[in-house]
């Protein structure tokens, strides 16, 4: 069995509040729970309020091979729980910047318009809209 340790979204609609928990990686978001370790609240007025976590069953969860969320190991490291870097700093993103079949056949039908329109004699062509003069 293979357990994780992340937030759980509590709170009525646009004021989340979020329990930290242990839980099965199977089991959905906000579903059945082994262990409560705290609480976050990011609408809290103060920082004592805001996170709160129960730091020695956290480390043992972790002894015995909890995962911990990205989120959640990043709230630990606020509170000095756990240390390290943080992860996945730079995420690779080269897909993004790609060169997609689809954007190379828009590009090349919008130069082929601008060629078609450019062809076209003067009189078939729309002409431009004048500019207005201002009345002074």
């Amino acid at each position: 069995m293979s357990v994780s340790i992340r937030l759980k979204r509590e709170g009525r609609k646009n004021l989340p509040s979020f329990r930290i928990h242990v839980t099965e990686t199977r089991s959905a978001r906000d579903g059945a729970s082994l262990e409560n370790l705290g609480y976050y609240d990011p609408r809290a007025a103060t920082p004592e309020k805001r996170l709160q976590v129960d730091a020695e069953r956290t480390k043992h969860w972790m002894k015995e091979g909890a995962i911990v969320s990205d989120t959640v190991a990043s709230l630990l490291r606020q509170l000095k729980v756990i240390e390290g870097v943080k992860a996945n700093v730079a995420r690779d993103r080269d897909g993004r910047n790609k060169k997609t079949a689809t954007k190379a056949r828009r590009t090349a039908a919008k130069s082929a318009r601008a060629a078609a329109k450019a062809a076209r004699p003067a009189h078939r062509r729309k002409p431009k809209p004048a500019a207005e003069k201002k009345k002074g």
